[in-house]
This record gives C-alpha cells, sequence and structure tokens, in this order.
C-alpha cells in the first residue's frame, strides 16, 4: 500500500528528516516520538502538504512525491492534522457533509464520535475536543484507504479518548490508518505495528 524510500527533509540548515524507509501493506501503523521528532512533517510529506528534499513515496504502486494534496485524496489518501483544520463559520454537520464522498456515512461517523448534540452548532461554538471530533469526522468521511492521524488524542479529555480508540478500533477493520503520538501507551492498544523516531531518523521498530 505504502513505501516511504529514503525520505530527508531540511528546512533550512535543519534537518527535520533522515533517510526515513518504512512500508506499510495495511492495518494500523503507530509512530511515536518527542515533540519536533519529524513525526508531523512525515505525515505532511506523505499527504503532500510538504515536499521531501530527497528521496520517494508511493501508494499502491504510484509513486505521489510531488503530487498535490488534492491529488493525493482522490487516490485515497487523507489526513488529519495535530492543529484542526476545519470551517469554523459552518455548522459540525456542514462541515461534515463538505468533506462527505456519500452523504449517507456522515450520520454514522458522528454518531461515533460522539457529535450528535453539537450537530448544528457552527465548529466555532464547541469545545476544542469536540473539534478535535469534528476533524477526524472530516478525514473518515472521504472514505480513504489511507488515514494520517497526527496527535488524534492530544488535547482531549478522557471520556472522549475513549470514543477515539473505540472508533478507530472499528474503523481499522476497514481502513489503513497511521497515527502519530508522542507516547505510545495508547498506540499499544490498536497499532499492529509500531515505529519510534527520533531527530528524524527511524530507530526502532516493533
Amino acid at each position: 500500500m505504502l513505501e516511504v524510500i529514503e525520505v530527508s527533509k531540511m528546512f533550512g540548515r535543519n534537518v527535520v528528516l533522515k533517510n526515513v524507509t518504512f512500508s506499510l501493506k495495511n492495518g494500523i501503523l503507530g509512530i511515536y516520538g518527542a515533540n519536533g521528532s519529524g513525526k508531523t512533517t512525515l505525515l505532511k510529506i506523505i499527504s503532500g502538504f510538504e515536499k521531501p528534499s530527497c528521496g520517494r513515496v508511493f501508494f499502491n504502486g504510484r509513486e505521489i512525491t510531488n503530487k498535490a494534496p488534492q491529488e493525493i485524496v482522490k487516490l485515497g489518501v487523507a489526513m488529519a492534522f495535530q492543529i484542526p483544520r476545519v470551517f469554523w463559520n459552518l455548522t459540525v454537520h456542514e462541515n461534515v457533509l463538505l468533506a462527505a464522498r456519500e452523504t449517507h456515512y456522515t450520520a454514522e461517523i458522528c454518531k461515533e464520535l460522539n457529535l450528535e448534540d453539537v450537530l448544528f452548532k457552527k465548529a466555532k461554538e464547541i469545545s476544542q475536543g469536540k473539534v478535535k471530533l469534528l476533524q477526524l469526522a472530516m478525514c473518515f468521511a472521504l472514505k480513504p484507504k489511507l488515514a494520517l492521524l497526527d496527535e488524534p488524542f492530544a488535547s482531549l479529555d478522557a471520556e472522549n479518548v475513549e470514543v477515539v480508540l473505540e472508533f478507530l478500533k472499528k474503523r481499522g477493520s476497514e481502513i489503513s490508518m497511521i497515527i502519530t503520538a508522542h507516547r505510545t501507551k495508547i498506540l499499544k492498544t490498536i497499532a499492529s505495528q509500531m515505529l519510534e523516531i527520533r531527530g528524524g531518523k527511524i530507530v526502532g521498530s516493533s
């Protein structure tokens, strides 16, 4: 499904990623590391929001290294950012509908992510935790083959962490995922593979 080959990224003289190589056939891959270790940059490169300084990325046998994010989404790769990107003046329902490939699918997703009580509130009127859930709903409403989830548990209370865990466990049988976190405890409960990234390098796998 996904192949990342010798990917490096520099911002000026700052090396953010160095010779990152891994593959994912299916299932859930957890990537963990401290803040600033390169996790977010790696997901942005896979999804087309950043271009690598060198290296190549393939999805289902097609090279996507220099494709625009819109093209990569059409191929079946969607990303949920750590800092949510939503339409703040639209309602939760309108946000999810805008992302949806099939509108009948949206009610199911919103129910599973505990968004039913805020469906008709504007995104700017709901809590930070609910906004995180909204972005997940928008990502999965695209019906991707591969979902890239950057720190999906950050800023969530214990109740919503459980909501997200159950949702991802259920969807993990249908959709492959790469999930980043700076702690391993939660990742280990859902990931079939784990990678550790430190200083922009993959330093361990399990």
